[in-house]
């Protein structure tokens, strides 16, 4: 796998959560559930949906981040190694895909 492979595979994931989210209780999500108990008008509730897409995208950018020791996950600062199945390492600008697929509106 690649680098550009696993940032891909991780925006697939967002995607597919964002429309479980935007199914409500069908998804089945707890967030999606909370989301139909709020009963909010359509405009506002792709307005929320849009704020979830924000919020997870920001967490997961960090948490991307973090792996490659460019900002720290909780109260340390470190460099780790993701690796592949085969061994293929697949850190060193996972950030900078990840940011540019937000730029992007992924």
């Amino acid at each position: 796998m690649t680098p550009e492979e696993f940032i891909r595979n991780v925006s697939d994931a967002i995607d597919h959560l964002m429309e479980l989210y935007a199914q409500g209780a069908d998804g089945p999500t707890y967030l999606g559930m909370r989301l139909d108990a709020l009963e909010l008008p359509g405009e506002q509730r792709a307005q929320v949906l849009e704020l979830f897409t924000m919020a997870v995208g920001e967490a997961t950018h960090s948490l991307i981040c973090g792996l490659e020791g460019s900002c720290a996950l909780g109260q340390s600062q470190h460099s780790y190694t993701l690796l592949d199945h085969d061994g293929n390492e697949l850190t060193g600008e996972l950030g900078e895909l990840h940011y540019k697929c937000l730029e992007r509106g992924r």
